[in-house]
């Protein structure tokens, strides 16, 4: 923090800006009368200049002049999959707490040795895990007790928005890790481990890569079973003819202990069991769209850094649903076998 008149501003950097998420951050950072926007890298020298003359700072092409020059006192981290363990090097070794797009790398291994190095530094490092901040996981929550089954499928647009975005990289699993799984079960992962509440130990998987022809999956089906027994099943892919009026399917069916919950288009359907033997249903409305909750990531992780709390999420969440990631990649590869996520952490 550095002084500024009677105010006390934080020195926000954004490191590579041309990612289709960094504009979701960009108001909310624009509303912070507490934060300055002092410099813009883009490696790929696509948005940098816009983004940084909106902000009326310097863009950068190298991320670490950027950081040498500019001496921030927070990061938001985007880029390319493959870079993101490098981009987020570069900010521990100088001490700069940040926040980092998910998965952060393309393995888990890559993953532990920055949180390794995060912790042993003692700096604050979040990942945008959107559905902790979300309506869908509050509603869940209240519902009543541990998940024991759940069933989420989430089918995004075709791959070829992503050249649309400038980011082509992503259809490139050396660039990108995988394609739906690692870029959207993720938050499924981590949604189903966080309501199931105890360890993943078994993942089996199968893909398909027929309808795009590319060599990252167009869908991908996965299962989850925990050390309790509990099951939750992911479905993701590039495949629903999206537009600006729907860009996805999204839907689920969780089995809690106390009830069972089905989203709907205007919310979730909560079904709860009386203890008269009957059964109480209540339509719960509930926010879908995951865009919305990113200016409250920003919001929350610039004052749980201000203030020294803990992440809402960190990079212990994102090695958690990358070691799973993988698991799911080699089981697919191998045509179904059960695997071990936790073997994925060295």
């Amino acid at each position: 923090m550095v002084a500024d008149g009677a105010k006390r501003m934080t020195k926000v950097v954004v490191v590579e800006s041309t990612h289709w998420h960094a504009p979701l951050y960009y108001g909310a950072l624009r509303k912070r009368e507490d934060v300055r926007v002092v410099g813009v890298s883009d490696s790929a020298r696509l948005t940098g200049e816009e983004v940084a003359r909106q902000f009326g700072c310097t863009a950068y092409a190298s991320t670490p002049e950027m950081l040498d020059r500019e001496r921030p006192d927070f990061a938001f981290v985007f880029g390319r999959h493959v870079d993101m363990p490098a981009l987020a090097a570069a900010l521990i070794e100088r001490r700069i707490p940040f926040a980092i797009e998910k998965p952060c790398g393309l393995r888990a291994a890559d993953v532990l040795a920055l949180r390794q190095r995060a912790e042993a530094a003692g700096l604050y490092v979040a990942v945008p895990l959107i559905f902790r901040l979300s309506d869908t996981l509050a509603i869940l929550r209240q519902a009543g007790g541990a998940l024991e089954h759940g069933s989420f499928r989430f089918i995004a647009g075709p791959p070829q928005r992503y050249l649309r975005a400038g980011v082509p990289w992503m259809l490139d699993p050396a660039l990108a890790g995988g394609g739906p799984l690692i870029n959207l079960g993720v938050h499924f992962i981590d949604l189903f481990a966080l309501l199931a509440n105890e360890p993943i130990v078994s993942v089996s998987a199968g893909a398909s890569s027929r309808m795009n022809g590319l060599p990252i999956e167009d869908v991908i089906s996965v299962r989850l079973l925990t050390a309790g027994g509990r099951l939750g099943t992911i479905e993701c892919g590039y495949l629903f003819p999206s537009d600006a009026a729907l860009q996805r399917d999204f839907e689920f069916a969780c089995r809690l202990e106390r009830s069972y919950c089905v989203s709907r288009e205007d919310g979730i359907l909560v079904r709860r069991w009386q203890e008269d033997g009957s059964i109480a249903s209540q339509r719960i409305p509930a926010r879908f769209e995951t865009d919305l909750y990113y200016p409250e990531f920003v919001r929350r992780v610039l004052d749980e850094s201000a203030s020294g709390a803990a992440p809402i999420a960190g990079l212990a969440d994102a090695q958690r649903a990358l070691g799973v990631v993988e698991a799911a990649y080699r089981s697919a590869a191998q045509g179904g076998v059960p695997v071990d996520p936790r073997n994925f952490d060295a």
